[in-house]
């Protein structure tokens, strides 16, 4: 069967690797649909997180895990699924493949796609559970203010899913004119192009501009801040924006370079940084009913769709932000 490998930096090629077999407790799944996620291109930008984001087959590096599909077989020990079924995966490698093998305890990351949910829009649950526990880290209140840096998949998950529970403002930050357009068609209230115009004087002039103790930059009066970049000079602003008492910055990208901070910032602003990365199942769960529910359309942020052929070209439209929000790898 046809797999997309990682062969290093930039690399990713298709490969003839063995179909698998399917174990007593395990099923067969024909993928249907790939998406390529953020940590995908850190492994293929930078091998970053390649042990853990592929999966070895025949001594191929397969990458991929945002995937769904039909279960075409399944071992005798099997009584959740049937064959037909349609699934969408969280936490399992490898699905950049024509065939992925999913057994045991893994199969607790497959999920029913609900009536309605095509096999494309299901391939965006993985990276909407991201931001469903982000959002549950810390909830806005309707009469708060939100900032968001990054308008990739992740930061438009946690503005879809800020929009779908609360009245809260919202301010989203990129660089792509693409993803702020994207970002306005789904409620953001503030779109701000950070190369067009400093974001830091733009969010004060919104929320106010106040002092801070002991500190040389003043502070903004965002109730949360999030960072879905990953880069140092937003992690800085993130916490710059931050209100002048008790705020709280969720951090939920992953960062190629150190960053450098001022933990004075922290102490005299009485903040709260919290990391997120990963979800709960309960919150998987959470995010598939509200793409079945139709109260956020997924769908719309599937900026391209390519056979599974061309993965080495959809890696590198993903990596153009202004082309692209979610490239999808179909496998018909």
């Amino acid at each position: 069967m046809k797999a997309a490998a990682f062969f290093g930096k930039k690399d990713i090629q298709i490969v003839e690797v063995n179909k698998p077999e399917v174990e007593s407790d395990g099923v067969l799944i024909k993928m249907k649909a790939c998406g390529i996620c953020g940590s995908d291109l850190h492994v293929y930008t930078s091998d970053l997180l390649t042990e853990d984001s592929t999966k070895i087959i025949d001594n191929y590096r397969i990458i991929g895990h945002e995937f769904t599909g039909e279960i075409v077989e399944v071992g005798e020990e099997v009584k959740e699924f049937k064959a037909g079924d349609g699934v969408t995966s969280i936490h399992n490698k490898g699905g950049m493949a024509e065939y992925i093998e999913v057994h045991g305890a893994r199969l607790q990351n497959l999920f029913k796609i609900p009536e309605g949910v095509s096999f494309e829009t299901a391939a965006t649950l993985e990276p909407f559970c991201n931001p469903t526990h982000s959002f549950h880290l810390r909830e806005p209140k309707d009469n708060e203010t939100v900032a968001i840096f990054g308008a990739g998949i992740i930061g438009l998950g946690y503005l879809q899913i800020v929009k779908t529970h609360t009245k809260a403002k919202t301010i989203i930050v990129d660089v792509s004119p693409l993803r702020l357009e994207m970002a306005k068609k789904c409620g953001a209230d503030v779109i701000i192009n950070a190369r067009e115009e400093d974001p830091l004087k733009k969010i004060k002039k919104i929320t106010g501009d106040y002092y801070v103790r002991y500190q040389k930059k003043t502070a903004g009066c965002c109730d949360i801040a999030i960072d879905c970049a990953g880069i140092p000079l937003t992690f800085q602003q993130c916490l710059e924006v931050l209100n002048p008492d008790n705020g709280t910055a969720i951090i939920a990208a992953i960062y190629e370079d150190e960053v450098s901070i001022d933990p004075n910032m922290i102490i005299f602003k009485y903040m709260s940084i919290l990391g997120s990365m990963g979800y709960f199942k309960s919150e998987a769960k959470e995010a598939l009913a509200l793409i079945a529910s139709g109260k956020v359309d997924r769908n719309m942020l599937i900026t391209h769709k390519l056979p599974l052929k061309k993965a080495g070209e959809g890696f590198t439209i993903q990596g153009n932000t202004n082309e692209s929000v979610k490239v999808m790898l179909i496998n018909d």
